[in-house]
């Protein structure tokens, strides 16, 4: 029965009316999310000593450890060992809240640190499911260093590209939440499990509030993990996300023979008719690109530092069946579409996981430039521009940038370097606004459409440039037909992911640096600005 409303439990002991998560025991975690008849526990035997001769009041830590060993048949809190998860063989790591709260001690610590290393040599995916108060007190600074001994594990088993999938379940706290546990890859939680490096007695101590703010709602909100998961659903999302970090095709393309598109098609359009398809408010976004070209995309949250800025997105999906990385702008979201900086770092986070893994990036720009409010700049949206330019620069995987709807400036570059650009047919990229543009030449914004010809920001004219590598055909425009383009532009994807296939990440790097380094309209040679010598004039000077 529902320990909240008396209602029944289903068989994932959910509550079939408040839709409470009920407690799981080690055993009921592994039989749910394992499949059945493979999990081989590893390191059964280890128990706890009491390394600092803890006793307090008339119950020795011993007495306590044995008392615990009694009531849930474990020798301590965690559960470790190999498995398979819908068919993909992984390494977990299960916590059992009954056994002292779940805390972390010496054990706990080293079965953690031994399942890591376990997976990094077989390269397996790592699941940790956590149930846990903290470290554990009865061993002291003894326990307090398990968390910098399980952090650098996974910090190894991040080196070697290999997934760390964690779950946090009601509750998750202190040095394990501190620890490995937020170190994840993707990091999923519960409904309503809380969340927070402190308790709620040390928390009321500590800051006078009875209640702390750790939830997984919470948590989602402000950017601290990925999403939130319903237990009936948790064993099909971990094998999908397993199986998309840890596909034996990552790093090697599959070469797909399609006809090729032709880069320019269809008749031209006056330059404004081509702005004004750009920004109709019916054309799909970024985001909804997204979700019609890619399939199985599974969404990430939140830039890990407070924030989850709704303008960008991130997930994982998979293209003709093979896992990619996807950030994509959505200029429906609030603030107009324009990113701030915590919606680049979040970009960021994607761009990491891409080249982790050796899967390829797609971004897809849309938005009419960064956000420029008080409280981007005070948060730096500057440094945050400059710094995607800088990650996506050096990024070692496959980048394909596509612009499809409005690329507006700084804000639209900062997911615009790559391997290969695309625009969609009616999509621009322009260096300004061409509203801004005529405000800032004529004080005005009655010149635009004068001046939107003159910037040469459609499709077209940016191919003619030699800035963009392929125009996709819209017939008709996107807003008309928007899963018609979607295919276009899944078939253009896939054409352009095969024709980079088997390419040395080194020459990847070298041709990406040599596109940006030519991408220039000089001509003739450059000449230095030097102080004019006798017998030249200050006109001539200024000609120099």
């Amino acid at each position: 029965m529902c320990a909240r409303c008396a209602a029944p439990l289903n068989a994932h002991r959910v509550c079939t009316k408040c839709r409470y998560h009920a407690p799981l025991t080690s055993a009921q975690r592994i039989d749910q999310l394992t499949d059945r008849g493979t999990f081989q526990e590893h390191d059964r035997h280890m128990w706890s000593g009491n390394p600092i001769h803890f006793s307090a009041g008339a119950a020795s830590y011993e007495k306590q450890l044995v008392r615990a060993q009694a009531e849930t048949g474990l020798l301590d809190a965690v559960v470790t060992g190999r498995a398979q998860v819908m068919g993909m063989s992984v390494v977990v790591a299960i916590f059992d809240f009954r056994f002292l709260g779940g805390s972390m001690g010496a054990v706990v610590g080293e079965k953690i640190a031994r399942a890591l290393d376990s997976a990094r040599r077989a390269r397996m995916p790592v699941i940790v499911v956590c149930s846990s108060g903290g470290a554990r007190i009865q061993e002291g600074m003894v326990a307090l260093f398990q968390m910098a001994k399980t952090t650098l594990c996974a910090a190894r088993l991040r080196e070697q590209g290999l997934p760390l999938l964690t779950v946090l379940t009601d509750p998750t706290m202190g040095g394990v939440l501190a620890s490995f546990a937020s170190m994840g890859d993707v990091i999923l939680a519960e409904p309503h499990a809380r969340i927070s490096f402190v308790g709620p007695r040390v928390h009321e101590k500590a800051i006078g509030d009875a209640v702390p703010p750790g939830t997984a709602e919470f948590a989602l909100q402000h950017g601290t993990i990925d999403a939130i998961v319903e237990r009936e659903n948790l064993r099909r999302v971990i094998g999908h996300l397993a199986a998309l970090l840890h596909s034996p095709d990552a790093g090697h393309n599959k070469r797909v023979a399609l006809p090729r598109l032709s880069p320019l098609s269809g008749s031209g359009r006056p330059v404004w008719e081509t702005v004004e398809l750009a920004r109709h408010p019916a054309r799909p976004t970024g985001r909804d690109f997204a979700q019609r070209v890619f399939h199985d995309a599974f969404e990430l949250h939140g830039d890990r530092s407070g924030e989850d800025d709704a303008s960008i997105m991130a997930c994982l999906g998979t293209l003709h069946g093979r896992p990619v990385v996807v950030v994509a702008q959505d200029r429906h979201a609030a603030n107009g579409g324009r990113a701030r900086p915590s919606g680049y770092r979040k970009a960021q986070r994607a761009f990491t996981l891409a080249e982790r893994f050796s899967l390829p990036l797609i971004t897809l720009v849309d938005t009419p430039g960064a956000a420029t409010d008080a409280e981007s700049e005070a948060a730096g949206i500057t440094g945050a521009v400059a710094e995607s330019l800088a990650r996506l620069s050096r990024l070692r995987t496959v980048v394909i940038n596509v612009v499809v709807g409005e690329g507006g400036s700084g804000g639209a570059l900062a997911l615009s370097v790559g391997d290969r650009l695309l625009m969609l047919e009616n999509a621009i990229f322009s260096v300004i606004g061409p509203e801004a543009a005529s405000t800032i030449l004529y004080r005005d914004a009655e010149h635009a459409r004068e001046l939107a010809g003159q910037l040469k920001l459609t499709a077209r004219d940016l191919f003619g440039l030699r800035l963009v590598d392929r125009v996709v055909a819209e017939q008709p425009p996107a807003h008309e037909a928007p899963d018609i383009v979607a295919t276009m532009l899944r078939q253009a994807l896939t054409e352009e992911l095969a024709s980079l296939d088997q390419v040395p990440i080194k020459t990847i790097l070298s041709r990406r640096e040599a596109k940006f380094r030519h991408a220039s309209g000089l001509r003739g040679r450059l000449r230095l600005f030097m102080r004019p010598s006798a017998g030249v004039g200050e006109e001539d000077a200024r000609r120099a």
